[in-house]
């Protein structure tokens, strides 16, 4: 994997699933659920009309969400990108 991916659209299509779509076309769907215990950093993600606020952050290189007290919650576009694809290189399940 490259890096300096950047994230050019972000989609919620249910909680708590987020589709991100790279410059380069890529596309791919991550569930966040696993995410929502690391912590209080990331714990305002399992409320799911905070989570539906995720956006394209820095120029695409984050997907982010920015907490009522202006906090932000972000995610690198790489890690994020290198993920998916691991994800899709997994073999099917038996």
């Amino acid at each position: 994997m490259k890096l300096g991916n950047t994230i050019v659209s972000v989609d919620v299509p249910r909680f708590p699933l987020v589709r991100l779509t790279y410059a380069d076309g890529y596309s791919a769907t991550l569930d966040f659920s696993e995410k929502f215990a690391w912590g209080e950093a990331t714990r305002p993600l399992s409320d799911p009309a905070f989570f539906a606020t995720a956006h394209v952050g820095s120029g695409g290189s984050s997907l982010e969400w920015i907490c009522p007290d202006g906090e932000e919650i972000d995610f690198c576009a790489d890690a994020l990108r290198f993920e998916a694809e691991a994800l899709a290189d997994r073999p099917a399940a038996e």
